[in-house]
Order: C-alpha cells, then structure tokens, then sequence
C-alpha cells in the first residue's frame, strides 16, 4: 500500500515516497516537495513573534528518491531581523540550498488604499475550472497525484501562460499537520510550467533553477493562486514572475530562472 504522503519521518531522515517524483526522470523529484521540506524546517526554526518575509532555494541538482535531512543554521542580524541559511542532504551531498529572511512582528498599523499588482481572482477555486490532467505515464508522479489545479486562465493543453489556484493534496508528512508555508512552497515551483514562454512545438523546455518567494502577508493554505508571466531572451535565459494569492487576499510573488532543456537530453 503506497503512502499517502510526501514523506515519512524516520528521525532527522525523510524517507520520500512515489509521490514526490519529478517529471525529467523516474529516480528524481520535482521541485516542489524538497521546497516543502525546507519550508518545514523554516516553520520549525521560526521564533514566536517572527514572521517568514522572503525565501530564496537553489535546486542545485536533481534530488535524489533518497533520504533526506535539513540542516539550519541561525544568524541574529538585529534584534528584528534574522537570516536562516538551510541545507537539504543525502547521507553524501548537498542537494538544494535555501535561505530565509524573517522579521519580527509589529504592533498593527493603518494602510492607505493602494493598487496591488495583481487582485485575486473573482472566481474562487470552486468555481474555477479543473482542467485536464497534466500528462505523464508515470504510475504516481508529484505534479498530477500530489497537485490539484484549478484554472482561471488557459490549462495545461493551452499555449502559453495560464492561472491557478493551486493546493497540495497529501500531507508532507503522514499523522503530521502540514504547516500553510510548507503548502505554498510545494506549489510555488509551478510558476515556471504556468508561465511557459516556449512554442509548444519547438521541443525545448524551461527548466528552473531556483524558486524565490517575497511574501507581504502570512499564507493560509491550503489553496494558493499563481498569476505568471515567463519571458525568454535570444539566449535561451528565462524569468518567470508569479504574483501569489491566497483567498485571504495578495501574499507576494515568486521569481524562478530558467534554463532551456530540448526534450530527451540527459
């Protein structure tokens, strides 16, 4: 019987299960579920008061369907400010790296009307359409067994950029509540896919490389809207910029780089 969950905990281990695995190759996992896990240990390390204001992850290589453990260490910047500087290992390697800057809290203040970059969608994510399931044979894979998308613009088959509410639909960790930062990290990865700037014909992909998460509010989970738009230069570099939502209202946005990937190529 498959667990139905990203991981199961054996101490400092995580043991990954099926549904963490990526769509390039069956021995390695998609971005979002490494994220996730690094977003656990930044929830874990989190100071009462504190607040999580930007995350910056580095996919330094495919994560391995291996064991993994997170390492933390703590910098004291000022009484108010913190970095958080994380690691993601094998028992051999450094997978993925990440760092975090949190704030300390304040006592509330008044807001003057203001035009966010982007509004949330009228449509909530029961309103919104469903769409195709996004392709692969595989038995289970992250992006369609762990993933619902709901669409306000486009869908997987379309062309082009598309929005969606998003949510992670297997706890991150079986018996465990899974915390609303590591919800929003497990889908944050899903802005490059949505914001494809590629011809779908053209046999090349876009590859991120890091995700980058600025946040204004606290998230809510468990569902998440991506509003994104990828742009590619003559030189095969790619930016996509997600603004974020949660039905709470306007969170932040996500910026990932891009690689070009033909389609086959190891």
């Amino acid at each position: 019987m498959t667990t139905q969950a990203l991981f199961t905990r054996d101490g400092e281990w995580f043991n990954p299960t099926a549904f963490t695995t990526g769509p390039w190759r069956p021995d390695a996992m998609h971005g979002g579920p490494p994220s996730a896990l690094l977003g656990l240990a930044i929830h874990d390390a989190l100071g009462e008061g504190y607040r999580v204001a930007r995350i910056n992850i580095d996919l330094e290589k495919p994560v391995p369907l291996v064991p993994l453990r997170t390492s933390v260490t703590v910098r004291q910047v000022s009484r108010r400010v913190t970095h958080l500087f994380l690691e993601l290992l094998t028992d051999t390697n450094v997978v993925a790296t990440a760092r975090a800057l949190v704030l300390q809290e304040d006592d509330p203040v008044s807001t003057v009307e203001r035009d966010l970059p982007t509004a949330p969608p009228r449509t909530g994510p029961d309103g919104a359409s469903r769409g195709g399931d996004a392709p692969h044979d595989s038995a289970l894979i992250f992006h369609r067994d762990a993933i619902e998308a709901r669409f306000t613009k486009g869908d997987w088959a379309i062309p082009g950029s598309a929005d969606a509410w998003m949510r992670l639909t297997v706890p991150l960790v079986p018996g465990e509540e899974t915390p609303a930062l590591c919800e929003l990290l497990a889908v944050a990865d899903f802005g490059s896919p949505l914001g494809q700037a590629v011809a779908p014909d053209a046999g090349i992909a876009m590859i991120n490389v890091d995700v980058n998460v600025t946040l204004s509010g606290t998230p809510v989970g468990p569902w998440f809207h991506l509003t994104t738009q990828g742009t590619i230069s003559k030189h095969g570099i790619g930016l996509a910029v997600t603004n974020l939502a949660d039905e709470q209202g306007y969170l932040g946005v996500i910026t990932q780089s891009q690689l070009t990937q033909k389609y086959g190529r190891n």
